[in-house]
């Protein structure tokens, strides 16, 4: 019998999992091990009474066919489709996201004016930060108006310490449509003023959030004789003559394997990388009352604002809010050593504060502020972390897959199709945003 154990039961590692069960004719054991109470990994769901909050804006929006038909297949018509509507505060309003040519004209003049003349310099040099690829495709003005302030705050580093690989993953996944260009000022211009109809959706579970995907999924694979261990973290790899032998446990115990998917944060087998990532503190908030937010989830890169994106769970779906109310989820990055993860409920009264002045929640209507600490839920891309990847010298037997065990800053549609490649054998590039 082949043995497989496959770390983090996460969108990525449960897809491989159940794809390597449901296309097999071998003798062939698969062991799921999952450090959280429940499946999911970073596309979980909480409850709080009758309310429901996501990691995140989660959704499934894909170009690609297969991962599409899968998507649908593992959900059996448990799903809504639903049209994006995303925002991005600016200047003390909301705008549309991706900009439209009215959104822009409502900018102030002292924001136009410059980002008009940048269109007539000429901006190219050499291209290793994240600074370097904004400034040099967008021009200064939009570099210093919005993105670096935002990056800074989202990451905790300057833009000048960020891979040009931030920008190119991090500007095309906020766009989402591939038929809308933003890959220079131009680009966004010409969509501005001659813009195509383009009309973005997404298929979101009908119930119980995204978690529900998740728990499908580790249904089939339990099904098909696989096991899923929740409460069951792994802390290292055993190697025998330069291959993977077996999974250390939190614990003591070691479970024997002949081929170990890693999808759990890489760096915790190398904890010497260098490698980073950043962490969430999801501020959960009920309100007894709907707040008459019109987006789905809105970008926030002022610094006097604590949260750098909020989330609307009921504008994904009904089902996350009970009958005549309504909530929303503020995300807070930070680091480990931070005061905010250390305690995050230290700035609960400026979240909510905050939220009041952005006109997203009025503090008379919450009924409780439930803070969730989330770790590893952004690679770092600094300038040395491609050098850091190459440096890695996985045993045979091991394949790294997934956000944190490919360290990966993909979506849960490249999650998923790359599982399935690795489940044939085969294997993903990793430059996905440049894909058409």
């Amino acid at each position: 019998m082949s043995r497989v154990v496959v770390v983090g039961a996460g969108v990525a590692g449960l897809t491989l999992a159940e794809r390597l069960l449901s296309g097999s004719d071998a003798d062939l054991s698969v062991h799921v091990l999952e450090r959280g109470s429940r499946p999911g990994g970073l596309a979980r769901t909480f409850r709080h009474g009758d309310y429901l909050f996501d990691v995140g804006p989660h959704r499934f929006h894909t170009m690609d066919r297969k991962v599409l038909e899968y998507v649908e297949e593992v959900l059996e018509g448990r799903s809504i489709t639903i049209p994006r509507a995303s925002s991005v505060y600016l200047l003390g309003s909301y705008h549309t996201w991706p900009l439209t040519l009215a959104t822009v004209l409502r900018l102030p003049l002292r924001v136009l004016a410059p980002s008009f003349l940048d269109l007539f310099r000429t901006h190219r040099g050499e291209v290793r930060s994240f600074a370097d690829h904004i400034r040099n495709r967008y021009g200064p003005n939009l570099y210093s108006f919005f993105f670096s302030g935002y990056t800074r705050k989202f990451t905790g580093l300057d833009a000048e310490e960020l891979h040009s690989d931030w920008a190119e993953a991090g500007v095309n996944r906020a766009v989402i449509d591939k038929r809308v260009k933003a890959d220079s000022l131009l680009s966004l211009l010409g969509g501005l003023l001659l813009p195509k109809p383009v009309s973005t959706s997404f298929i979101y579970p009908s119930k119980g959030g995204i978690q529900l995907f998740s728990d499908m999924l580790a249904r089939r694979v339990e099904s098909m004789g696989g096991e899923v261990r929740t409460c069951c973290a792994a802390t290292g790899i055993r190697e025998e003559g330069g291959r993977v032998s077996g999974v250390h446990l939190q614990g003591g115990e070691t479970l024997d394997a002949d081929e170990v998917y890693w999808s759990a944060p890489v760096s915790l087998l190398y904890p010497d990388s260098g490698l980073r990532f950043i962490n969430t503190v999801l501020y959960c908030v009920g309100l007894a009352q709907p707040a008459g937010n019109d987006y789905q989830w809105c970008y926030f890169g002022q610094d006097d604002v604590a949260f750098s994106r909020t989330t609307v769970p009921s504008n994904f779906s009904p089902d996350a809010v009970p009958a005549g109310r309504d909530s929303i989820t503020a995300e807070v990055t930070c680091s480990s050593d931070s005061r905010v993860w250390q305690d995050p409920a230290s700035i609960t009264a400026r979240v909510v504060a905050d939220l009041e002045r952005v006109g997203a929640a009025d503090p008379s209507t919450v009924e409780f502020v439930r803070p969730l600490r989330i770790a590893e839920t952004y690679p770092v891309y600094d300038l040395g972390y491609r050098r850091s990847l190459e440096g890695l010298d996985p045993p045979r037997g091991l394949h790294l897959l997934g956000r944190c065990g490919s360290f990966w800053y993909n979506n849960m549609d490249h999650s998923i199709a790359q599982a399935m490649t690795m489940a044939r054998g085969g294997e993903t590039r990793r430059d996905f945003w440049t894909e058409a």
